[in-house]
């Protein structure tokens, strides 16, 4: 029996030639039911290289139209990438990334998205999974010695096309095989029901993670996603499952009354989940691409995200000035602490100085993260056993 069909799932499909005849495009189509199917010859951005979005006038309604399309294509090119967060004088947590697709269909104001896939906006699912999963194990297979920490979160929700595509089942048995490779899933959904289902083959190589926020930053800038309560309730059932689960902060959003905002998120995290099964959180803070702010404001005019106090960086990224940074990390870092002072938090763009600012120590004197930075990703065979599993 098909899925319930979510308000968010698209309204036209184009298929490329290639792909026509791939599982998965048949399962997502199958599954879509009555939705218009447009056949492309050739490997095209639907919104930004044929006529169908020809009456789009700007950024803004170009993403919009692209948030309601869908590409079924092959991937091109390489699969395997390391995360480019890391550049720079940033401290960098070692993670890989694959990209089973491109786009999200969720809609947050402050979404990066929004200038980084400008010229490609449709949502793109690829189809030559195969490919995908026969990369991910050969890398692991040949550096034995490696701890590929790797992530299917950065261009797309790692769970919210799972109705349609059952990735997850197919992800989540291989990395259960493979002895020096952890994956992470990262959502803003509560769409766990798969992942219950493989409860008996994940092996603990699976850490299901949440971008979470301030209530008041869920309910007014970030349309379509599960509410806070509900992705909550979700990594609890993976918890009960036999997952670890990670919860990330990003944005940390500077708003009036933000620190008993954010303490609420916090106490219905440990109110829900042992600090015992928290893999990992990760904090940042806002930052946005400078040409990004004039579609933000366009496509959210009642947001105020884009209003606060911020100054341009020299990555030529909006964010606020490093005073009222450190106040946001700094209050997210020691109430996290409070709760387990062993549980492993780090941040995500971030230099050292920062680190030591905030947690008083640099990121390589920090025991608790030695799955997240590990001497490149590094260890001797043995230990990436005991390191993955505890």
């Amino acid at each position: 029996m098909p899925p319930a069909r979510p308000s968010y799932w698209p309204q036209r499909v184009f298929v490329t030639r290639d792909a026509s005849d791939d599982a998965l495009t048949q399962r997502v189509l199958s599954r879509l039911g009555d939705v218009e199917v447009v056949h492309l010859d050739r490997r095209a951005d639907p919104v930004t290289e044929t006529d169908f979005g020809a009456d789009a006038a700007n950024d803004a309604s170009r993403f919009d139209l692209g948030k309601r399309t869908l590409l079924l294509t092959r991937h091109e090119g390489g699969w395997m990438e390391r995360c480019p967060a890391g550049s720079g004088n940033l401290v960098c947590c070692n993670l890989w990334t694959v990209n089973p697709g491109e786009g999200c269909p969720l809609d947050c104001s402050y979404c990066y998205l929004q200038s980084y896939l400008k010229r490609n906006p449709t949502l793109k699912l690829f189809t030559n999974i195969p490919d995908m999963l026969s990369t991910i194990e050969a890398a692991a297979n040949a550096e034995p010695s490696r701890l590929f920490r790797i992530g299917t979160g950065e261009t797309i929700d790692s769970l919210v096309w799972d109705p349609l595509t059952d990735l997850s089942s197919e992800l989540v048995p291989l990395f259960g095989r493979l002895s020096n490779a952890l994956l992470e899933l990262k959502t803003k959904t509560a769409l766990v029901d798969q992942l219950v289902d493989l409860r008996s083959e994940h092996n603990g190589r699976t850490v299901v993670s949440w971008s979470l926020n301030a209530r008041v930053v869920t309910e007014r800038e970030e349309v379509w996603t599960a509410a806070l309560e509900d992705r909550i309730l979700a990594a609890a059932r993976c918890v009960e499952a036999g997952y670890r689960v990670g919860f990330h902060f990003d944005p940390l959003i500077d708003f009036d009354g933000w620190q008993d905002a954010y303490r609420e998120t916090v106490d219905l995290i440990f109110a829900s989940v042992p600090a015992s099964r928290i893999a990992w959180i990760s904090l940042g803070t806002l930052r946005y691409k400078r040409e990004m702010q004039q579609v933000m404001r366009e496509r959210f005019p009642k947001s105020t995200v884009s209003l606060g106090e911020q100054q341009l960086g020299s990555d030529n990224k909006m964010r606020y000035c490093q005073p009222m940074r450190l106040r946001l990390l700094r209050f997210m870092w020691d109430s996290l602490k409070e709760r387990s002072a062993d549980l492993p938090v780090y941040m995500c763009m971030e230099g050292a100085s920062s680190w030591r600012a905030v947690s008083e120590c640099s990121s390589s004197e920090d025991a608790s993260l030695v799955e997240i930075i590990s001497r490149k990703g590094r260890t001797d065979g043995a230990a990436a056993e005991g390191v993955f599993l505890q």
